[in-house]
């Protein structure tokens, strides 16, 4: 890139970060249970850390102290810095508005990368990090919703498929790239992470012919996937064994519907044919673009041929198409199951959106460098276009819309939407009608709390021991031991809550009821280590390699 195209770059980027970010400073942290949800996230990380008790998935303060297991499910590992800056004394709110003004920043970068590796044009990176920015979904996420899983989906997603792209079409030093970017998805958003790889199996459809011929993609392919396993062992393999010891509430149908949520939620739509979806997703401008891009490349085709934006353009329609008619995302349904666990289908935004600028940027760019004497010009006035709407549409509508409901640091750890909260623990709380605390059940199951903090829960019989099942103030989650004295109790599960079996044979009076890491995620913390540090002497033996083939090449 020239130095000219550089500081036009600086000055793009830092404008449209300067108009997004203003009001993030100006009026705060908008949004509903998610910001509340996450703050929380945030504030248990740092408690934990400060108690000593490090690495611990459960979050102490959740539900009046029986703990939550938000990071069985959750990935921590973006959120660790914020927390440690929590620990610091920066308060929940103000690490959660540095959490999103990186967040920005990152993905500014990511498209800006994405897009120059794509395609090696100046123009196309110059203008990718305002029109991705400037997205009406991207508003949407940081302002209407504050959701930290889709803010680093967007950040991560250009990443991806960039490795993807490239992987595919033959550039097999990408394979690592390709690993690294779906792992850090997976820990960031699960489901972001499914439709990357729904997206995947898409491209790889496209690219068939391709891999099949030349054996050595396929290779990559294999060898990114094995790697990506090995980084994600320790996050992966708790999940799959927690996930697996119970029932949880399901998110996939709305409460008291018997219809699941992706359905219902585009019920208001023409079953047939509605735009609404897309218009209001991204905005008139971006569907301008879009629909624009995409006959200025279907002219350019002739001339220059360009099998990413071809195979870019099928994903884009495919997602359109299930966007736009309800009947087809029907159907989709029944012969897929698995895309309710999306809830809503405007989700599938986050691989959408950085597809749609690469098609758009490419086309455009294209089209300025035949502007020879008028690139200034024209990039500032569509710079000027962008930010302009930006400021007047997406950031003043969601500003309204939220004003009435500014995010405030939370009194009580909620949540999120109930999301893998024990279906038996919520149908009980329910019948006791949210009363179910420590205290509470101390009283109903006849014992004393001595001591409840992040490390152990230590209980004192009241009344001699009777044969019965009692229910202790942790929720259940494997992993969790009950000692009395130095004798190890079998632990059971009651109503979605840790509980024991005693008998009359039993002549102690204290239980303590602890966390350890289970056997499973012992070894995957293991086989995670040691696959970083393996891709880390990897990549330097490589550097080595190559700063000494350039030594030799010197005369």
């Amino acid at each position: 890139m020239s130095k000219k195209h550089c500081y036009y770059l600086l000055i793009n980027d830092l404008v449209i970060l300067a108009v997004v970010a203003y009001s993030l400073f100006t009026f705060g942290v908008q949004g509903g249970y998610d910001p509340v949800f996450h703050m929380g996230r945030i504030h248990t990380l740092a408690t934990n850390i400060a108690s000593g008790n490090f690495p611990n998935p459960i979050g102490f303060e959740y539900l009046n102290g029986l703990g939550y297991g938000v990071g069985f499910f959750y990935g921590n590992f973006f959120l660790y810095p914020f927390a440690l800056l929590n620990l610091l004394g920066l308060s929940r709110y103000n690490c959660y508005l540095l959490f999103i003004c990186c967040t920005l920043i990152a993905a500014m970068a990511a498209i800006n990368y994405a897009v120059q590796q794509l395609f090696h044009c100046d123009w196309a990176t110059i203008i990718a990090g305002p029109l991705y920015l400037s997205s009406y979904y991207y508003i949407g996420v940081v302002y209407l919703r504050a959701a930290a899983g889709e803010m680093l989906a967007l950040a991560i997603m250009p990443l991806a498929l960039l490795a993807l792209f490239k992987v595919l079409h033959g550039e097999q030093h990408y394979w690592y790239i390709l690993a690294i970017s779906f792992a850090m998805l997976l820990v960031a958003h699960v489901l972001s992470f499914l439709i990357l790889v729904g997206t995947a199996m898409l491209l790889t459809l496209f690219n068939f012919r391709h891999w099949w011929l030349h054996k050595h993609i396929l290779w990559s392919l294999c060898k990114s996937a094995l790697l990506f396993a090995g980084l994600t062992m320790a996050f992966l393999l708790p999940f799959l064994e927690q996930y697996t010891a119970q029932k949880y509430i399901s998110t996939t149908m709305n409460p008291g519907e018997n219809i699941y949520s992706i359905v219902s939620d585009v019920l208001y739509l023409n079953q047939l044919f509605d735009l609404r979806q897309i218009w209001n997703l991204n905005g008139g401008l971006f569907f301008i673009l879009t629909i624009v891009a995409l006959i200025l490349n279907l002219y350019y085709w002739k001339t220059n041929t360009n099998e990413i934006i071809a195979q870019a353009t099928g994903v884009i329609l495919i997602c359109s198409l299930i966007l736009v008619s309800p009947i087809v995302l029907r159907a989709v349904v029944k012969v897929f199951r698995p895309l309710v666990l999306l809830q809503v289908i405007t989700r599938i935004n986050v691989v959408l959106l950085p597809l749609c600028v690469i098609v758009i940027v490419f086309a455009f760019a294209q089209l300025i460098e035949h502007w020879q004497s008028f690139q200034g010009i024209s990039e500032f006035g569509l710079l000027l276009v962008i930010s302009l709407i930006t400021i007047l549409f997406p950031i003043k509508q969601n500003l309204a819309a939220m004003q009435l409901c500014r995010a405030q640091v939370p009194n009580e750890y909620n949540i999120s939407r109930g999301e893998y909260e024990p279906q038996d623990f919520f149908n009980y709380n329910l019948q006791q009608k949210s009363k179910v605390t420590p205290s509470w059940l101390a009283r109903q199951e006849g014992y004393t709390i001595r001591a409840n903090n992040h490390h152990y829960a230590l209980i004192q019989l009241n009344h001699p021991t009777t044969a019965k099942t009692i229910m202790l103030p942790r929720l259940y989650y494997r992993g969790y031991h009950v000692q009395a004295g130095n004798q190890q109790l079998p632990v059971t599960r009651k109503n979605g809550l840790v509980a024991v079996n005693l008998t009359t044979k039993h002549h102690f009076k204290t239980l303590k009821v602890s966390y350890q890491p289970t056997l499973l995620a012992i070894i995957g913390g293991w086989i995670s280590m040691l696959s970083f540090v393996g891709l880390a002497i990897n990549l330097l033996m490589k550097k080595f390699k190559i700063s000494q083939v350039q030594k030799n090449d010197i005369p």
